[in-house]
């Protein structure tokens, strides 16, 4: 037969140490959100300047990249659990691994342009493109030289990193570069001039709020919450556009009058996926098999959630 004695105040030490335990309230899990650092995002750098996020009991961990496709391969990985990128540098990567689109954050207006040299007239005479390669940067300067009939085997595509495309511009190193803002107006302050926008090439961007598809399958609740606070800093941006550059430079050290005007370039509204964005995406996916940019044609309707009734 054991021997066994447990002391009084032992067991009253184990008990205030279960009550304790009980009565403390669960500490949130950390998300991780991948993105670039730029105004495209802004609605992830205002709701984290306002404590949106912690408003509604989620703790973030914002991880700045150079551009939004380096975060959606941290979020393939595993190394983020959401990711903020456009549509098409998202479906280069789901092409590779599981992802699960959730929301489109934002649409561009006029927010991604062609910036060329002084001596460019035309598209037809651009031989080196500078471009972010899987970004819509590539994706905005093959549709441009489609839609215009210019044969994309006679140009040269020079890839490089986002902020350095109006250097090269500037010393001639390329002819011309498809980019956001404010990288486009940056080619123009040092010569360059704007020859035209994506939506001339037949591309309107939406940005995509993404997850790693294992992730979200044990964290819905929490990632349907992330995309209503997306939601409410994006009408935030909507109604006044300086308060939240001065939100964003506070998280980033974005110029605020630069970040304003940029700004005001999105339709600054998260909502969920439509039919008729299944459509647009579909010819994109088409794009980007025939362009050899995926391996394969990605089947949009079955990765894309489609809400049908007809909310938001």
């Amino acid at each position: 037969m054991f021997g066994f004695s447990f002391s009084l105040a032992k067991m009253t030490a184990v008990v205030a140490v279960v009550n304790l335990s009980i009565a403390m309230p669960a500490v949130a899990e950390t998300i991780r959100i991948g993105l670039g650092v730029d105004p495209a995002h802004g609605e992830y750098f205002v709701a984290a300047e306002r404590g949106l996020f912690k408003k509604a009991g989620l703790d973030v961990e914002l991880v700045r990249f150079t551009q939004g496709g380096e975060g959606v391969d941290a979020a393939l990985t595993g190394l983020v659990n959401i990711t903020s990128a456009a549509d098409m540098t998202t479906m280069i990567r789901m092409a590779r691994g599981p992802l699960k689109p959730l929301a489109i954050g934002q649409r561009s207006i006029n927010s991604i342009k062609l910036t060329v040299s002084p001596k460019v007239q035309s598209i037809n005479d651009i031989k080196k493109f500078g471009i972010v390669a899987g970004s819509v940067s590539e994706y905005a300067a093959r549709a441009a030289l489609k839609k215009f009939g210019v044969d994309a085997t006679g140009v040269t595509f020079v890839r490089s990193g986002p902020p350095e495309l109006p250097a090269l511009l500037a010393r001639g190193d390329i002819d011309g570069y498809f980019v956001w803002e404010p990288l486009a107006s940056l080619g123009v302050q040092q010569g360059g001039k704007i020859l035209m926008t994506s939506v001339d090439a037949g591309y309107q961007s939406h940005m995509w709020i993404t997850a790693n598809a294992a992730w979200y399958e044990t964290h819905k609740d929490e990632a349907n919450r992330l995309v209503e606070v997306l939601s409410e800093a994006a009408k935030i941006i909507a109604a006044d556009p300086e308060a939240a550059a001065k939100d964003i430079n506070a998280q980033t050290r974005l110029p605020v009058d630069q970040t304003a005007t940029t700004l005001k370039m999105y339709d600054w509204s998260v909502r969920k996926f439509t039919p008729q964005d299944i459509e647009g995406y579909k010819n994109i996916a088409t794009f980007l098999a025939e362009n050899k940019m995926t391996d394969k044609l990605l089947d949009v309707a079955a990765a894309v959630p489609v809400d049908t009734s007809g909310t938001k």
